[in-house]
């Protein structure tokens, strides 16, 4: 099971290779930061879930959780490990 560590190192690397794709920069990114501030915009924030499920095999977002609850990059990683925890109890 992945450790909120190696959550957090994920989604971050994700990010941040989203970035550099868009416009060839990626700085610094923390826990704090909002989705919005780091330079995410809704399209690449839905191409960041369906990649973060491909690697992750989960999706946090359902009648509980949504997409829209997320503010920051550390309530993503949130989410996610909830999920990934949830699935390896199950």
């Amino acid at each position: 099971m992945l450790t909120e560590k190696d959550t957090t190192d994920l989604i971050v690397r994700e990010i941040r290779s989203l970035l550099l794709d868009q416009d060839g920069e990626s700085g610094s990114i923390s826990l704090d930061d909002a989705l919005g501030s780091v330079g995410l915009n809704s399209l690449m924030l839905a191409q960041l879930l369906i990649q973060l499920e491909e690697e992750l095999g989960v999706d946090p977002f359902g009648e509980d959780l949504s997409i829209a609850d997320m503010r920051s990059v550390g309530d993503l990683v949130s989410a996610y490990q909830r999920a990934i925890t949830t699935a390896a109890a199950a």
